[in-house]
């Protein structure tokens, strides 16, 4: 793509047309536009936007919660951006993408957009350009920006690392508490909520993620617990006005600054990784891989294979 067609793209996308939006999220995925050269036209105009991770087990009610949301969020003046990350097969590739249907307060909204995109099977259902994406809804003029992640375990410590702030969701009734306590991720949590707490038992989860949290975190009185419905709607303004706070306090919040230091090294180290492998492995080091025969793997180290290996250019 030449650099006048990028430049119409850019402008058209900070303008929010979605459109243009769109076009720099299929270049990027699709390898037509680099992602490096998207980068260094936007980033700078892409720090004011909070990132929020959406996160927990599968039921939990993450796209009803976001949907109910929107319209609470969008009455403070607030745009909204959403990526989705579905699971995807690890055969064929494809995923469902069901998000989009239930997310449907985006509808007819020139101030939401709303992003559905596989994990590809990443470890922890999301992927690079997620990552990419959510700079290029900040670019856009989006002010709060959710990322949906799918399971429990992985995806969480994944999208700890890609937002301002984590938020998990959990469900009464689910034996949820066992799986946190187990997996221990409650330490990686910013926001906690107990969704459909119409359901009986919500007290005693909540209960008990206070008891774990008691024993992981230094300041249990800064984490906040939402108790929310999507059914009745309970809960959701308190949480979408505590929402709207964290974005507020953005500038003068030491936690989410370190958050966003700590990303950005993260950041540069997976670029750093990624180039090294890439620059790696030429087409002799390839060859050379698919050289090897059975002799090769019975009498050889994959020490000493490797060091063979490395002295080829």
């Amino acid at each position: 793509m030449s650099s006048k067609n990028l430049k119409k793209i850019l402008k058209d996308a900070q303008a929010n047309n979605f459109i243009a939006i769109s076009d720099l999220m299929t270049g990027i995925e699709t390898g037509v536009l680099s992602r490096r050269e998207v980068s260094s036209h936007i980033l700078k105009h892409s720090i004011n936007s909070i990132k929020i991770g959406i996160t927990g087990p599968p039921g939990a009610g993450k796209s009803s919660l976001m949907n109910q949301l929107i319209p609470k969020i969008r009455e403070k003046n607030l745009s909204v951006g959403i990526i989705a990350i579905d699971p995807s097969s690890p055969i064929t590739g494809g995923s469902f993408l069901g998000d989009r249907v239930r997310i449907n307060n985006a509808i007819d909204d020139n101030k939401v957009f709303v992003r559905s995109m596989g994990s590809r099977a990443e470890l922890g259902g999301v992927t690079d350009l997620a990552e990419d994406f959510s700079d290029i809804l900040a670019f856009s003029g989006k002010d709060i920006i959710f990322i949906e992640t799918v399971g429990v375990g992985q995806s969480e410590y994944s999208v700890s690392e890609i937002t301002d702030l984590t938020t998990l969701v959990f469900v009464p009734e689910s034996g949820d508490e066992i799986q946190l306590l187990k997996a221990g991720i409650l330490e990686l949590a910013d926001v906690f909520v107990v969704n459909k707490s119409d359901r009986k038992d919500a007290n005693l989860l909540v209960r008990s993620i206070n008891n774990i949290i008691s024993a992981t975190k230094k300041n249990i009185k800064n984490v906040p617990i939402f108790k929310t419905s999507c059914k009745s709607g309970d809960g959701i303004e308190e949480f979408a006005t505590a929402l709207v706070s964290y974005h507020k306090s953005m500038q003068d919040n030491d936690q989410i600054k370190d958050r966003q230091l700590s990303r950005f090294s993260r950041r540069m180290r997976k670029i750093i990784e990624k180039d090294i492998i890439k620059e790696f492995w030429s087409e002799d080091r390839l060859k050379f891989i698919e050289s090897l025969n059975k002799e090769d793997i019975k009498f050889k180290s994959p020490y000493e294979i490797v060091d063979n290996m490395k002295k080829l250019k």
